[in-house]
């Protein structure tokens, strides 16, 4: 009798359970198969070179998101596309508080989405866009969260290939997170082999050995030190433009800081920093973050 009345109530809790979710709007409803049933799509925020970018809402985890659809040149290529999806999950598992989390890599028939976590706040880019160069101890303090989460993901194994202002987000409480580690960099290898006008990086924070197929965390350095050297000077280190631009890099003939008058800078001990940091050949240069955060960190402790 007790098993009737217990097979009776499920009965009854299974029907009551269907009468509600039928009750609910289809937008509540997420079908499979159909990425903008699950995603509200509230605005496109830009454009780059891996895809369109949309702020959108999970109407399931009803939390803000970003999300990437991918170009056409991308999600074309099955061999590619494969490449890209297993360094998406590689990255998908970094978890620090200075990077943005990729939550989702969905399919849905031949397009591709990345689902991020979604930050409230400027670029870096825009910030010094908006207001010039920083101080001293406001680069220092947006530098030392950059630098941990390059380091952190260095130590998993995975290099970011694409470190610039833009990908750097200054959101509410100062709280800095990296964008697009690994990522980037394949999505725009994978523009190279079918545009030959795109590199895979961003040519003005790249160093010299990351136009060809070297993937190392040296790089990363010398991205970093072009970022910090525009953070303090409002300027980037190296002048020129097209092949000149390029040869001063691959020459390492760049700006000295103590050559442009900034008044509160060590200006001497930078140019020190930013000659190992920005040095042409990738063997000279600091091989781990840690390491360059360490002689930044040594010219004024308090930052």
């Amino acid at each position: 009798m007790i098993g009737g009345i217990l097979v009776a109530l499920g009965i009854l809790h299974i029907i009551f359970y269907r009468s509600e979710v039928l009750k609910k709007s289809p937008s509540k409803l997420i079908r499979a198969g159909d990425f903008w049933s699950r995603y509200e799509k509230i605005g496109r925020v830009g454009e780059g070179g891996m895809g369109v970018v949309y702020e959108a809402r999970d109407r399931f985890l009803e939390r803000k998101v970003a999300v990437k659809k991918l170009r056409d040149q991308i999600k074309g290529d099955p061999e590619e596309r494969k490449r890209f999806i297993s360094e998406a999950r590689l990255v998908a598992r970094l978890r620090h508080e200075n990077i943005v989390e990729i939550y989702s890599i969905v399919e849905e028939g031949m397009d591709l989405y990345l689902v991020f976590e979604f930050v409230k706040g400027k670029t870096l880019q825009q910030i010094l866009k908006e207001s010039g160069r920083l101080d001293f101890p406001a680069a220092g303090r947006i530098f030392h969260s950059v630098c941990r989460a390059v380091d952190y993901a260095h130590r998993q194994g995975v290099v970011h290939r694409d470190i610039k202002p833009s990908n750097i987000m200054v959101g509410e409480g100062n709280t800095v997170k990296v964008m697009d580690f690994g990522v980037a960099g394949q999505a725009k290898s994978t523009l190279v082999k079918t545009q030959s006008s795109v590199l895979a990086g961003t040519p003005v924070y790249m160093a010299p050995e990351a136009d060809g197929d070297q993937i190392r965390r040296e790089s990363d350095i010398f991205s970093l030190g072009v970022c910090f050297f525009e953070m303090l000077t409002g300027k980037l280190p190296f002048e020129g433009e097209g092949n000149a631009f390029l040869v001063h890099k691959v020459q390492g003939k760049r700006l000295k800081i103590s050559s442009l008058g900034i008044p509160g800078l060590p200006t001497t001990a930078l140019d020190e920093i930013f000659d190992k940091a920005l040095n042409p050949d990738p063997e000279k240069r600091y091989h781990g973050v840690g390491e360059l955060w360490a002689q930044i960190v040594a010219l004024a402790p308090k930052v």
